[in-house]
């Protein structure tokens, strides 16, 4: 029975001659990058309202999977979603409405049910069963889990007001207002790592001050996937008001 419903999920692609294609290029991250730099990259063909969207890993040209969205960014599938191990099995298959996942299957790679998750009807949390390779069924399995920040949401915002500075000046005699976004890894261990300005505002001072704040942040609980720690990708803004310098 767990070997199982490969009545799984396919999407059915419509007569897209004249519709309109976008190509996207990612890196191992799923951030948009140059060709050169390309992990993966996804064909988008416009459909009515949506776009269906096929994806594929650069080297080897090997399809990564079939989805539909309502834009290119890729965030709220719509509908059924398969995604392909390189050796051509099904890794996941899982369904979504109105931005909720209903149902997913995970596999490992030869085709034996890792995961099975379902949303039951009416309810808002959902049920996930794991199971290891010899198909023995996991105790406590978790399928997802956010990393997240030790305190929440609300002791993460205390600690960037805290430690952003206050007080940044601007040549000129008038004031700023700088914003910058920076984006950063919540590696397997709860660490943040790899720290980048995303989106600069324009002066430095701001864009270091904020790379500082995330740099030197503590250590987080780490996210978990399908019941194994992940790393967690996130993007913090900063906005400064910066004051002009006195003359």
């Amino acid at each position: 029975m767990k070997e199982l419903l490969l009545c799984l999920f396919t999407v059915t692609f419509l007569n897209l001659k004249a519709q309109t294609k976008i190509n996207k290029y990612y890196d191992a991250n799923w951030t948009e990058t140059s060709v050169a730099k390309a992990t993966f990259y996804a064909d988008f063909v416009k459909d009515g309202s949506t776009y269906v969207c096929t994806s594929y890993w650069v080297n080897p040209h090997i399809i990564r999977g079939k989805s539909t969205y309502p834009d290119t960014v890729m965030a709220y599938p719509i509908g059924s979603q398969v995604l392909y191990f390189k050796n051509g099995h099904i890794e996941d298959s899982s369904f979504f409405e109105d931005k909720k996942l209903e149902y997913s299957y995970h596999f490992y790679p030869n085709s034996q049910l890792a995961m099975h998750y379902y949303l039951p009807d009416n309810k808002k949390e959902g049920i996930a069963e794991g199971y290891d390779e010899s198909g023995k069924k996991i105790k406590d399995y978790i399928f997802e889990k956010d990393a997240e920040f030790k305190g929440g949401q609300k002791a993460w915002e205390s600690y960037i007001n805290k430690n952003a500075t206050k007080d940044l000046t601007v040549k000129g005699d008038t004031p700023v207002t700088a914003t910058v976004t920076i984006e950063f890894i919540i590696n397997e261990d709860g660490d943040v790592t790899k720290s980048k300005v995303y989106k600069s505002s324009g002066y430095k001072n701001a864009d270091d001050d904020a790379l500082r704040v995330i740099s030197e942040s503590p250590s987080w609980k780490n996210a978990i996937q399908y019941n194994k720690q992940v790393k967690a990708y996130r993007r913090q803004p900063f906005i400064y008001m910066m004051r002009p310098e006195k003359k």
